[in-house]
């Protein structure tokens, strides 16, 4: 390699996580995910051959020669790509790979074993969660179809692919009620669309929902607060009623009150009630009062004989 070209664009990068923003870690199973977007950022930095040494004889050629002419600079990048290697893995696989003076390659094959081995197995328990998902288990259509890309993929990755048109089929068979409609126009066309096509107008489809829901939530909230008003009416007017009433019944008090101070601070009595008023000069008094009947034509026959007796 020429002494121009001693810096390489993979010395620059400081902090891997920002490019490859995945942690590796055995609960997740993201090992698909992971390795894609390192092998990504591998061929930017032109380091694939640390992790992935070349197959093909010309390949092979090429490389050895790079590496012969510069190996100090080679080993050093290797270095770098280990540690991209252990940044973006959870602590619990870097424990189970870790080995001294190891190589990016080696460690990279290590990796690849803890999440390929045993493909049956967990081919097995892969499908297994892939046919029980549904949608109520997610908050939205773009999380259940991301999750299902990932299921998918990582049984590709060991050993037992998934078909576009099995995907589809199974993004269909796990949604709600809520989206029966959506799933009869799917299964009505000839062909169906792509997964990733099907996410897309899934996601159109909950927005509609949604939408609809905010409306009528909008319509109920409105015809609530109109009957709301419609009511008030009668209310107000039994209010009205009841302070007529509380205002003629003070105007009782307010007569008898006067009865009671007529009769120069003695008692009057009326129907058996007692009426205690202020002599003059003297001071108030206690006063009780009860509604009396009206005076009429009997009540006055009644006094008139009792006065002729």
């Amino acid at each position: 390699m020429a002494e121009n070209s001693k810096f390489h664009s993979a010395l620059a990068v400081t902090n891997v996580k920002h490019l490859i923003p995945i942690t590796l870690d055995m609960e997740t199973s993201q090992y698909h995910s992971w390795a894609t977007l390192f092998k990504v950022q591998a061929k930017v930095h032109s380091v694939l051959e640390h992790i992935i040494p070349p197959t093909n004889a010309a390949a092979i050629t090429a490389y050895q020669t790079t590496k012969a002419a510069d190996l100090p600079l080679w080993n050093r990048l290797d270095v770098f790509v280990l540690q991209w290697i252990y940044a973006t893995i959870s602590p619990d696989i870097l424990t189970s790979i870790l080995v001294a003076d190891d190589s990016a390659e080696r460690a990279w094959q290590r990796v690849a074993d803890l999440f390929q081995d045993n493909k049956n197995s967990r081919a097995m328990y892969l499908e297994t969660q892939f046919t029980n998902t549904c949608l109520t288990d997610f908050s939205s259509t773009s999380a259940y179809c991301n999750h299902l890309k990932s299921l998918a993929d990582q049984l590709s990755n060991v050993g037992a692919p998934v078909s576009e048109q099995r995907l589809v089929l199974r993004l269909l068979a796990g949604l709600t009620e809520a989206y029966a409609s959506f799933v009869t126009i799917m299964q009505q066309k000839d062909e169906l669309p792509s997964f990733a096509t099907t996410c897309s107008s899934l996601k159109m489809e909950e927005t509609t929902l949604k939408e609809r829901a905010a409306r009528e939530s909008g319509s109920t909230a409105l015809l609530t607060v109109d009957e709301g008003f419609s009511s008030q009416p009668q209310h107000h007017n039994n209010n009205i009623t009841l302070s007529q009433g509380r205002n003629n019944s003070n105007r009782g008090k307010k007569n008898n009150r006067g009865r009671g101070n007529n009769n120069r601070g003695g008692k009057g009595r009326r129907g058996g009630a007692w009426a205690t008023g202020a002599g003059r000069g003297g001071a108030p008094q206690q006063q009780q009062y009860q509604t009396y009947p009206p005076v009429g034509p009997t009540s006055l026959s009644l006094s008139s004989s009792l006065m002729a007796t």
